[in-house]
């Protein structure tokens, strides 16, 4: 039975603070999912989740080759980024 985590790795930078990097666990899935299953979950997860670091802006949302999505400010605005993954729990 496997674990599967959706994670949010945000980046940013800001003028007076520097930059930053805060990974959090979005959701955690349990049960018997597949890998296929979990990716699924990701998918509506990555359509609705609004970062902090943007929620004043306008995004978009888009899928990576390897699966993952990246939510950016839309038309290249704003200094934040935000990636949601998929990974699997190896030890609780």
């Amino acid at each position: 039975m496997s674990t599967w985590l959706i994670i949010s790795e945000e980046t940013g930078t800001a003028d007076a603070e520097g930059s930053h990097r805060r990974v959090k666990v979005v959701r955690t899935l349990h049960g018997n999912k597949t890998r296929e299953q979990a990716l699924v979950e990701l998918r509506r997860v990555a359509k609705n989740h609004v970062p902090d670091s943007l929620r004043s802006t306008s995004i978009l949302v888009g899928r990576d080759s390897d699966g993952s999505f990246w939510v950016l400010p839309k038309n290249g605005r704003g200094h934040a980024s935000c990636n949601l993954r998929l990974i699997e729990q190896i030890r609780p």
